[in-house]
């Protein structure tokens, strides 16, 4: 740690580049985990279909009977992250008062907390994928093919073919950007709607994300909407301006959250993988 002491120095902060959240908008939001830490979810199962017999004179002519099953899912929300920073009275005013509790909470949320959540939030929907393309490497010749194909995988599937989100890395991401059927970037990066949105693709929307985001040998993963929920249990942020131990404020902040795959529709999430896994 580091505490630089101004001198003859501009009171100006150089602030850090930051990206807004690309996870958000696509959970599911049936399931509430007000006052629970764990979620049961259940799921009927399908009846047999039988021949209907009009000649049979006893029992039943619609087939054997079958007593309704069902199966269980239970989410434990499991992931509680914090952060505990002291700025003190003395350090901030020799340095022209540059550690505001305000701004520090927000560069803390912005270039810590939401990175952290999106990078958790896509290794939980790569883990629990439905579908999986083993040996995927994209070129600007098979890109588009590529994707189009894991899509019809889904479809046949049954998965609807609204609201699905492809996510892919930075360098990947050039490929799909040079294919061969996509004529000129610009059709395909024209209008950023939220954040790293980058047109769409075979009804799709693109979102483009670092590559230190997408899981490991995770070359795209395409996600239905709905598909999964991503509960925050506890979510606090706050600033202590009158603090026992030190003369100054303390800045605060504790993240219950996690992340599920509803079983009976992770055919809704593809991911095509490289060799390496």
């Amino acid at each position: 740690m580091a505490i630089n002491l101004a001198k003859r120095a501009s009171d100006k902060v150089v602030e850090r580049f930051r990206l807004g959240s690309c996870t958000e908008g696509i959970f599911s939001n049936r399931w509430k985990w007000t006052g629970v830490s764990t979620v049961q979810v259940y799921c009927v199962d399908k009846l047999p279909l039988q021949d209907y017999d009009k000649a049979k004179e006893d029992g039943s002519r619609f087939g054997t009977l079958t007593e309704l099953g069902d199966t269980v899912q239970e989410m434990t929300v499991m992931d509680d992250k914090a952060f505990n920073g002291s700025i003190d009275k003395g350090n901030n005013t020799a340095q022209m008062m540059i550690k505001a509790a305000s701004s520090v909470l927000r560069r803390q949320t912005d270039e810590v907390i939401i990175p952290y959540v999106d990078k958790y939030r896509l290794n939980k929907l790569a883990a629990g994928a439905g579908l999986t393309g083993a040996n995927v490497a994209l070129t600007k010749e098979n890109a588009i093919e590529t994707i189009m194909k894991a899509g019809a995988e889904m479809s046949n599937q049954k998965v609807p073919r609204d609201g699905r989100v492809l996510y892919i890395g930075e360098s990947e991401a050039i490929k799909v950007k040079l294919a061969d059927q996509v004529v000129g970037a610009d059709k395909l990066c024209g209008e950023i709607l939220v954040s790293g949105v980058c047109g769409t693709i075979d009804g799709m929307q693109v979102r483009v994300v670092p590559d230190d985001y997408m899981p490991e040998n995770v070359v795209f993963m395409i996600v239905r909407r709905g598909c999964a929920v991503a509960p925050k249990k506890i979510e606090t942020y706050r600033i202590l301006e009158e603090h026992p131990d030190i003369d100054g404020a303390v800045v605060q902040g504790r993240l219950l959250h996690d992340c599920f795959v509803l079983e009976p529709l992770e055919a809704g999430i593809y991911v095509g993988k490289s060799s390496g896994n």
